[in-house]
């Protein structure tokens, strides 16, 4: 399975937070290609800018690497799949949108904590 976590199941399992435990037998399946989008770097270094977040870029880029983590790269096609969004009724931040439009786009299953992305992911993770 291939699977894109958004930018706070990320930042949950990079940090160890409890709230992930129910997704480990997904994240350390052999079988399972755990994939963190370019758009989760871009949200995470904005968060960090405007003091909402404490944390150092560099070392999260090198804990999701040292995880097994495959970095997504945004392309033209993923921007392309976000007018498929917009009718949708998905009202939520830029960045989560992106990322659920490269979910779809690749095809990829989603692992969100977005309540407003909970009937497009996988697995939803609840605070």
């Amino acid at each position: 399975m291939r699977v894109l976590l958004d930018t706070n199941v990320l930042l949950r399992t990079l940090a160890g937070d409890p709230t992930v435990e129910g997704m480990q037998d997904i994240l350390l399946a052999d079988e399972t290609e755990v994939f963190v989008s370019a758009v989760s770097w871009w949200d995470i270094a904005a968060r960090i800018e405007a003091g909402r977040l404490d944390a150092d870029l560099k070392e999260l880029r090198e804990a999701a690497a040292e995880s097994g983590f495959v970095e997504l790269p945004l392309r033209g096609e993923h921007v392309g799949a976000l007018p498929a969004l917009s009718g949708s009724g998905l009202q939520t931040t830029s960045f989560a949108r992106m990322i659920a439009a490269q979910a779809e786009s690749e095809p990829l299953r989603l692992i969100s904590a977005d309540t407003r992305l909970a009937g497009r992911a996988l697995l939803f993770l609840r605070a």
